[in-house]
């Protein structure tokens, strides 16, 4: 019983990282591609003081493919607890059902 749970937990894990990369390397070259600014990746020049250059647009579609691929990463973790939680629940509804009969 111990080796499936530490499965699932690797399995979730595993799911968590690609979907955090998967909208980290989005959001990334959509900020390079789109010459449309974003927020905070357009602030970041003038909170660090870093000169305008031809750097500044990579450095600012990181920042942009971090904040974005983060907030994704979160929402799926929220939901996916959700949903953990329902089915546990459900499932332990199931197993006193059983006992019973």
């Amino acid at each position: 019983m111990f080796c499936q749970e530490g499965a699932v937990e690797v399995n979730r894990k595993l799911r968590a990282t690609a979907i955090f990369v998967a909208f980290f390397l989005l959001f990334t070259c959509a900020s390079i591609a789109v010459p449309v600014p974003m927020f905070p990746g357009n602030m970041i020049s003038t909170w660090l003081r870093i000169p305008v250059s031809g750097y500044t647009s990579y450095v600012e579609a990181v920042v942009n493919g971090l904040l974005y691929g983060f907030i994704t990463w979160m929402v799926f973790f929220l939901v996916n607890r959700k949903i953990d939680k329902a089915l546990s629940t459900d499932s332990d509804g199931t197993r006193k059902k059983k006992k019973e009969l």
